[in-house]
Order: structure tokens, then C-alpha cells, then sequence
């Protein structure tokens, strides 16, 4: 899965990508704002990706100007309650506090809300961590009761009815700095980098709605 949009490129995550993903991951800018801060060894990275790719879970790549600058996900996505946990890693300083996560976020929220149809997405961030807590309420988030046990963090919940309101706003902006104020579509996203392998594991099975624009695109691509 692709998506391009605002001048970015979102891919899903791919095992060929993993040992940078993981290196990044190990370095200690990002560590130091991870709630698991344990060294990642390859082995570790491998299983943690084979325990990640498939339809409850999407990490994607994100790429700015031809360069892999970090990575983005929803994980744990529920399709009965219509949940998912978003977060985000900027290993590329230079674009760290620029507007270039937040057009991701959006992009991965877009599809969240838009075509997935889901109801909230979740947050789970260090407590210290207050320029993240400051991002994520800047994107519509609000504090919410701790949706499992761990120590030391803080739990966001951004809802459609937030996230819908927060965009009206922040759309006028984006249209200024992009020059396109449209929400992403099923026409900004394509599945050509997935093979027929990829696209039974990760995408079919899904809930009718989400199905449909799937099925649309690899009738209409995949001949």
C-alpha cells in the first residue's frame, strides 16, 4: 500500500526496510521517547515484524523529497469497535517541528477516519514527553483513561467528531503550503508494490466498506 499525498509518499513497511527502520529505532534520540527502550537486535526485528504484517497492523515508511525521513502507524486495529493506537517517529531531524509529520499524520488519520470508517484512534505517549503531548492535542487529541497498565505514560484519544473539527480548521492551512486542500481519497492510494501473496494477507477479509475500495482499485489496476 501506497499513499501519495501532499508531496509525501507513505509505503508500508516492508522487510527490506526493517534493519533501517531498527536502526533508527536503536539510536538515542528516539529511544529516549520510547516507552520499550531496550536495545532491538536484527533477530528482534525480524520477529517483531512478522508479528506486525497483517491487516490488524499498518507501519508505513514515510519519504519526503526522495529520502526515508521516519515511520508512522495504526496498530491494533479493531474493526468490530472501530479502534486503532497511532504513533509516530521522525528519525530525520532536519524535519523534526516542520509541518512534514503533521501532513503525515493526517494522511494516515485521513485514512482512518475516511475510508476505514473508524470511530477513535489512541495515544499512548511518556508522560515527560510534553512536545509530543503538545503535537498530538495540536492534532485533536485529548487526555483519556489508561487503556492498559503501563507506568509513566500518558493516553490520548482522538475521536472522528475532534479530528473532523480540528481539520476544518487546519485544511485552510494545508491548502496554502501544499496547494491541496482535498482529504485523501482511495484515489491517492494504490497497492502496486504488494504481491497477490501480500494483498490476501493484509488486505481481504476486511468489513464491506473497507473491502470495497480495495476490491475497486485491483479490479480496476490488477487485470
Amino acid at each position: 500500500m501506497i499513499f501519495r499525498k501532499y508531496g509525501l509518499t507513505i509505503t508500508r513497511l516492508k522487510e527490506k526496510d526493517i534493519e533501517l527502520v531498527r536502526q533508527m529505532r536503536n539510536s538515542p534520540e528516539i529511544q529516549d521517547k520510547m516507552y520499550y527502550r531496550e536495545y532491538i537486535t536484527p533477530e528482534m526485528q525480524k520477529k517483531w515484524f512478522q508479528s506486525i504484517n497483517n491487516k490488524e497492523n499498518g507501519y508505513f515508511i514515510i519519504e519526503y523529497k526522495g529520502e526515508k525521513i521516519g515511520l508512522i502507524h495504526g496498530k491494533n486495529n479493531d474493526f468490530e469497535k472501530r479502534v486503532s493506537e497511532g504513533g509516530i517517529f521522525i528519525w530525520n531531524k532536519h524535519y523534526i517541528g516542520t509541518i512534514v509529520p503533521a501532513l503525515a499524520s493526517i494522511i494516515l488519520d485521513d485514512y482512518t477516519f475516511l475510508i476505514k470508517h473508524f470511530n477513535a484512534t489512541y495515544a499512548k505517549v511518556l508522560a515527560n514527553n510534553k512536545s509530543t503531548i503538545e503535537y498530538n492535542k495540536l492534532m485533536g487529541y485529548v487526555p483519556c483513561e489508561p487503556q492498559n497498565n503501563d507506568k509513566g505514560v500518558v493516553w490520548m484519544i482522538l475521536t472522528r467528531d475532534n479530528y473532523f473539527n480540528k481539520m476544518k480548521l487546519l485544511r485552510k492551512g494545508i491548502a496554502i503550503i501544499t496547494g491541496d486542500g482535498e482529504p485523501v481519497s482511495p484515489g491517492n492510494i494504490d497497492y502496486s508494490d504488494d504481491s497477490p501473496g501480500e494483498m490476501k494477507l493484509l488486505y481481504s477479509g476486511l468489513p464491506a466498506d473497507i473491502q470495497e475500495s480495495i476490491d475497486n482499485w485491483v479490479a480496476k489496476h490488477k487485470k
